[in-house]
């Protein structure tokens, strides 16, 4: 009796785990092929490269003075060019990794923020084809949220924009940037 269910269960764990390859891995798809990469990753393109960066900050809750660095931007396709990584360091010794996305589920860009100062964000962004504007918000904690804006102003040049608020108005963060191709 036990055999059997020792026997039984293994059989369970072994359907789940089958399951969870189909669900995880793709359904539908022969095993080792890999799904097309949307047309939306196009516009990405236009980040990769080495950057020189300066960026600004306004008096805020975040930050209690004025601030302006410099710093430099690499970026590069990653994971067989589904992913564009930013690495960045600026002049105030703050270091950023940054991965840019596109989730065809969502339709929309995601973009993930990481900071040496322990700030983080997960937003969700839209290309605007226009205005060659992508913008993002990202909500956080206790009801505040970030909005931001990177605009192309042509192949070498983009600025940016973040604004970050809680419910009431009040301002947390208010800074941008400006990043010119280094050629």
């Amino acid at each position: 009796m036990a055999t059997r269910t020792i026997l039984a269960t293994g059989t369970r764990v072994l359907g789940l785990t089958a399951l969870l390859c189909v669900v995880f891995l793709g359904a539908g798809r022969a095993v080792g092929q890999v799904p097309a990469k949307p047309a939306e990753l196009n516009v990405l393109d236009r980040l990769v490269g080495k950057w020189d960066s300066e960026t600004f900050a306004k008096v805020a809750e975040w930050t209690p003075m004025d601030a302006k660095t410099k710093g430099v931007l690499v970026r590069e396709w990653v994971l067989d060019g589904r992913f564009v990584q930013e690495k960045g360091e600026h002049s105030d010794n703050v270091r950023a990794l940054v991965m840019f996305g596109y989730d065809e589920q969502k339709k929309a860009y995601r973009i993930w923020h990481f900071s040496s100062m322990g700030y983080r964000s997960d937003s969700t962004a839209q290309w605007d084809e226009t205005t060659q504007t992508l913008t993002g918000r990202s909500e956080g904690a206790n009801g505040i949220t970030t909005t931001a804006t990177i605009r192309f102003i042509d192949q070498d040049t983009h600025e940016w924009r973040a604004t970050t608020k809680d419910a009431a108005g009040k301002v947390y963060f208010d800074g941008g940037g400006k990043c010119t191709r280094k050629k």
